[in-house]
């Protein structure tokens, strides 16, 4: 804190910019409008003789004062003339060659020139009444119908002004058609109430005090959001980038304290900043407005003269927000500049910081966004939401859900702040220099450094690489018709975008691609493993995703998708044809790229339970539609934990295919050969679904979970992966079956 306060640049960004910067900009605002004066638009009129006297438009050379809005007579200036279109004078029995084009025959040029000879901005032509050949009559001869008489704007899209004339007659020919019909009704001797059915009004209820509420609740918490980001991402990379460069992070590191608390306190500081930074600047936002509005009030008696003063309610809700938006963007720079290697690297990362963020923050202005259960775990949005109803008074509906806002927001500052711990405890990224980087340089070094297993880098790059390929191949092909085409594009996906990258950065950028993809050994009791645990988990996953789809009900167009889905899979041969399709091929593609590759490159991490989070959110991320993300998530933790402990990946791809067959099996409703013999099972006799009886599924659940505990918990060797030659896990099924066994015979086990 002192060595910011000793910055100048910093105090004048924090304390001094946003008490001169928004007076600044509302005095300039002030001053410029003066300049944005509505001048008159200057309407060319011909043709007024057509015009009915029953209701007239005009009164002498002027609009009829009836048609005008208040204000309306010094902004339009109308020059009447008795020039007009050749079509306009032609006589009675000329008929019209095309109904639909009557103005085709106008000379543009002749229009623009009368335009710019009568100094106008829009023209208004009058057509009389005339006879009207169609086309097909023309070709037969036939009699020619007499038309309607039309009014014609023209307008020059290329030129501001003449936009604005033609909106501001238009408007006035509006109110003035709607009277002319009005009188040919009444003419007719139809009454009133006849021919305006059921009119349709439109009334307000809100008070102006709640619709300023309304208005400062959306403005709010975007500024607040914005200015937290913005203030404290500048002091995270002074303090991190910019002390790597002046070379004052050794003197830090060589205290007393752990790399934890230093990165506490730099997180504690950068969230001083961030908040005094977003509190300034919307105190000196708000006061301007205030000024701003009242001096423009009498003047405009649009959004921002009616603007006023944000309610009083902002002086207890905005202290209270700030703290954990400025907690999470100091979270959030702190973990990009930590990884810079100057402060000009840094502020490379600002954009694409703003770019995740913006999105955010823009769901929040959606008219449909409302604060519940589950947009309330999505960090930045869950919080403006939240900021939003508190501001406009709607605590019944909010309030429920400031726990889960809270917890998602901290969840991702816990999740940062351990990141930026890791980078302080590697030597590599505290003190690396910058270097000059070439795609040829990186290419030869990389296949020149090549380890037994992939580096973190290469494990992410692998992911963007099949996220991409998915996305491009998904998008670019289209809904097959017919099972066949079906299975062959599914096929197609896993392999082309899925297992073949993964495949090809094994052999291309690791010496031994055997080890990197956990094909080096196998032995048949981890695989019985992994059976025994799909089963047994399966109920527990199967429930995981029912509590989503009530939490993230499915869209209309996951449901179209389905359907269609669900039609192709009644076209298949066989369900063995569909497991194949749909559980095997699955298993194998996805086993390979994120338990192989990705699960290698992470195993790198100092802790094996962060490996195993990583690849099963990458795992997740891979998946298109967001709730069956959420469940591949929770089963690429199974996964990960039975790659890492049994170290081989053919126990992964077994328990991948029984999960998938089992959710296939039971999604269909296919009556099943072992069904009979399965009690956990049972039938709907409503519809004939599949599911799994409440008290057998539970057991096997327990167990389920039992087991996959002390598989995580036997710590025969050391996982994870060195820098230079892995050390992957060990296999502990035979403890483990040593472990099961010694529950019947003790003195086996001791012995």
């Amino acid at each position: 804190m002192t060595d910011q306060l000793r910055d100048r640049r910093t105090l004048f960004t924090v304390v001094v910019l946003p008490l001169l910067l928004y007076p600044l900009l509302g005095i300039s605002l002030i001053q410029i409008t003066q300049f944005f004066r509505e001048r008159p638009s200057v309407v060319w009129l011909a043709g007024a003789e057509w015009l009915p006297d029953e209701v007239p438009l005009l009164k002498g050379d002027q609009l009829d004062a009836r048609w005008l809005a208040p204000g309306d007579a010094k902004l339009i200036q109308l020059h009447v003339t008795e020039t007009a279109p050749a079509w306009m004078n032609a006589p009675s029995d000329a008929p019209v060659a095309d109904s639909q084009n009557e103005a085709s025959n106008l000379d543009p040029i002749a229009v623009r020139r009368g335009l710019a000879h009568l100094g106008a901005h829009a023209a208004v032509f009058i057509r009389p009444a005339l006879p009207v050949l169609a086309a097909d009559q023309a070709s037969d001869g036939g009699t020619p119908s007499i038309g309607s008489r039309s009014i014609h704007i023209f307008i020059d899209s290329a030129n501001d002004a003449s936009g604005v004339a033609a909106k501001r007659i238009d408007q006035i020919l509006r109110r003035w058609k709607s009277a002319v019909i009005e009188n040919n009704l009444a003419q007719q001797q139809v009454e009133r109430h006849t021919w305006q059915v059921w009119p349709m009004f439109t009334e307000e209820l809100a008070e102006a005090n709640s619709q300023r509420t309304a208005m400062w609740s959306k403005i709010l918490p975007l500024i607040l959001v914005l200015w937290c980001l913005t203030g404290a991402f500048y002091p995270a990379v002074d303090i991190c980038a910019g002390e790597k460069e002046r070379g004052t992070f050794e003197t830090i590191l060589s205290s007393p304290a752990i790399r934890a608390e230093i990165a506490w306190g730099k997180l504690l500081t950068v969230a001083s900043f961030s908040s005094a930074t977003a509190i300034l600047n919307m105190a000196s936002l708000t006061f301007t407005a205030m000024f701003v509005a009242n001096r423009m009030g009498a003047a405009s008696s649009g959004t921002l003269g009616a603007l006023g003063l944000p309610p009083w309610s902002c002086l207890v809700w905005i202290p209270l927000v700030i703290v954990p938006v400025a907690l999470f963007f100091s979270a959030v720079s702190l973990a990009a500049a930590a990884f810079a290697r100057s402060s000009k690297e840094g502020q490379y990362y600002l954009v694409p910081l703003i770019m995740i963020s913006m999105p955010l923050m823009m769901l929040t202005l959606v008219p449909a966004a409302h604060l519940e259960l589950g947009t309330s775990v999505i960090p930045v949005t869950g919080l403006m939401l939240l900021l939003r109803g508190l501001i406009e008074g709607r605590y019944s509906d909010v309030l429920p859900y400031v726990a889960p806002v809270c917890l998602a927001m901290l969840a991702c500052v816990w999740g940062s702040v351990r990141w930026v711990i890791l980078q302080f405890n590697s030597e590599a990224v505290l003190f690396r220099a910058s270097e000059r980087f070439g795609i040829g340089l990186w290419i030869r070094r990389m296949l020149q450094e090549r380890g037994l297993a992939p580096t973190i880098g290469q494990a992410m790059l692998c992911f963007l690489v099949i996220l991409l390929a998915k996305f491009f191949l998904s998008f670019s092909l289209e809904i097959p018709h017919q099972w066949n085409g079906f299975a062959v594009q599914t096929v197609t996906i896993l392999l082309a975008a899925v297992a073949v990258p993964a495949i090809l950065m094994a052999v291309v950028l690791t010496k031994s691609p055997r080890l990197t993809l956990k094909l080096d050994r196998l032995r048949w009791i981890d695989v019985a493993l992994a059976a025994v645990l799909a089963i047994a988990l399966h109920p527990l996953f199967l429930w995981l995703s029912q509590w989503i789809l009530v939490i993230y009900p499915a869209s209309e167009g996951l449901v179209r998708m389905n359907q269609i889905v669900g039609e192709l899979l009644a076209q298949a041969p066989s369900l063995w044809a569909i497991l194949l399709v749909l559980a095997l091929f699955p298993a194998l593609a996805e086993e390979i790229a994120f338990r192989g590759f990705i699960l290698s490159g992470w195993q790198r991490l100092r802790s094996s339970w962060s490996a195993v989070i990583v690849s099963a959110f990458c795992f997740g991320a891979a998946h298109a539609v967001f709730q069956q993300s959420v469940v591949a998530t929770a089963v690429g933790i199974v996964l990960g934990i039975i790659a890492i402990r049994t170290g081989s990946l053919i126990p992964c791809v077994v328990y991948h295919a029984i999960h998938n067959a089992l959710s296939v099996c039971l999604a269909s409703n296919t009556p099943l050969a072992f069904e009979e013999w399965l009690p956990v099972l049972e039938r709907n006799a409503v519809d004939g679904s599949l599911s799994y009886s409440l008290g057998p599924a539970l057991i096997m659940s327990i167990c389920g979970m039992v087991l996959l505990i002390c598989l995580w918990r036997d710590r025969g060797r050391t996982p994870g992966v060195e820098c230079s030659q892995p050390s992957f896990a060990p296999h502990p099924s035979r403890t483990l079956f040593h472990w099961l066994r010694g529950l019947v015979h003790p003195q086996r086990l001791r012995r």
